[in-house]
């Protein structure tokens, strides 16, 4: 078992696999489970597509179950009552709770859809309760993000904590863009991201061992959601601005560039310090300072091609831990942002080709540059291990 884990722990290092061996406990020494996360844990170990079906499902539900309650209580003048409403969210949300506490034990794919569609009828209603009881404005977004972070740490399932941290990363969007401070969003998102996905083992060890397993998923949720963010976000207030939207109270949306993309490119160099940390590569080196003037040239083209550092970001945090639901949302984003950005340019036909054509030869030149690189570094290695294996002989 000691020697699976040091394997484990070695994997870990080199980014090979995207788990935190070092501080979650699975099983104890006598084979038996640890406690209810770990079962948890191990009956939400779905593949994506399948977990993805079961969320788009329990939203579906959820939306026939608001309907046909809120039918039942609207001639009894429930719903006219705060209080009321909110005892009705709450309690749909216990509900939600104590049917996914049953299905820890069961696997039951239906009883998981049936306590998904529950609670989110329940923070609907709890959303209900808090919106339209004329609230001042920032204090129903607090109260609500409260709630929302709250129900996303203690539900053990995985699409529920993706979709709640979703909410709540928006909700946090909106706070700062409520306080005039817009610009904040992608640097404070592109550092959420970082850290959820690259730092996993380094919050585990502040965190008693008991609460591994639920703050390890509530983290791993952190993280989808926030490149998700991320990438909705990078695109978002230059797409407002370009067609003149407006910000809060109706005011024109001002949104400056330059701070925005100079804290998304502090957010991408902690990043690649940490990627490069992991290969003992220093950022004084080289290849360090190579990709730190890659990233400022990145950012410096974000400003004019929106979301091209945050998609990049988001590439690379999801090759560096094998994460193949992100990378291909990642590539999927930054095809569209570049496609985006090619359409809206305000120049003929001939003038796009020909900037099509240069980005496509310099990404062959590139491409070139690396397999000559890689043929050397394989030639120089198959060179010594013939020389190691001469001077054994």
């Amino acid at each position: 078992m000691n020697d699976d884990k040091q394997t484990l722990i070695a994997l870990k290092n080199l980014g090979l696999i995207d788990t935190d061996v070092d501080n979650v406990r699975l099983v104890d020494e006598n084979n038996t489970t640890v406690d209810s996360d770990s079962r948890s844990a191990v009956n939400d170990d779905h593949t994506w597509f399948l977990q993805l079906f079961f969320g788009v499902s329990g939203m579906v539900a959820s939306l026939f179950f608001i309907g046909f309650l809120s039918l039942l209580l609207e001639n009894t003048g429930v719903l006219d009552s705060m209080i009321a409403v909110l005892i009705i969210g709450s309690s749909l949300n216990g509900a939600g709770f104590m049917l996914f506490k049953h299905q820890q034990n069961r696997d039951n794919a239906f009883i998981s859809s049936l306590a998904f569609a529950i609670s989110v009828v329940g923070q609907a209603y709890i959303a209900y309760a808090l919106f339209s009881n004329n609230l001042p404005t920032p204090i129903d977004i607090y109260l609500f993000l409260l709630t929302q972070g709250f129900m996303t740490l203690v539900m053990s399932n995985y699409v529920y904590r993706i979709l709640g941290s979703v909410v709540t990363l928006s909700l946090m969007v909106y706070l700062l863009n409520y306080y005039h401070l817009p610009e904040l969003s992608l640097g404070l998102l592109a550092l959420i991201a970082v850290i959820s996905n690259l730092q996993r083992h380094r919050l585990l060890q502040r965190t008693p061992v008991k609460w591994h397993m639920t703050v390890f998923a509530t983290i791993k949720a952190v993280g989808y959601a926030s490149a998700l963010m991320l990438l909705a976000v990078s695109v978002y207030f230059i797409a407002a601005e370009y067609g003149r939207h407006v910000g809060s109270y109706g005011e024109a949306l001002s949104y400056n560039y330059y701070l925005a993309q100079g804290l998304l490119i502090f957010a991408s160099l902690y990043a690649a310090y940490l990627i490069l940390k992991r290969y003992h590569v220093k950022l004084q080196s080289v290849a360090g300072r190579l990709i730190v003037g890659i990233i400022i040239l990145l950012g410096i083209l974000s400003i004019y091609v929106s979301g091209l550092l945050a998609t990049s970001l988001v590439i690379i945090i999801a090759v560096a831990n094998s994460q193949r639901a992100l990378l291909g949302l990642g590539i999927a984003a930054l095809v569209g942002y570049v496609f985006w950005y090619y359409y809206q340019l305000d120049t003929s036909l001939l003038i796009k080709s020909v900037s099509m054509l240069i980005i496509g030869l310099t990404m062959l030149m590139i491409r070139w540059r690396l397999r000559l690189k890689r043929d050397a570094f394989n030639s120089t290695k198959y060179m010594n291990s013939d020389e190691q294996k001469e001077r054994l002989l």
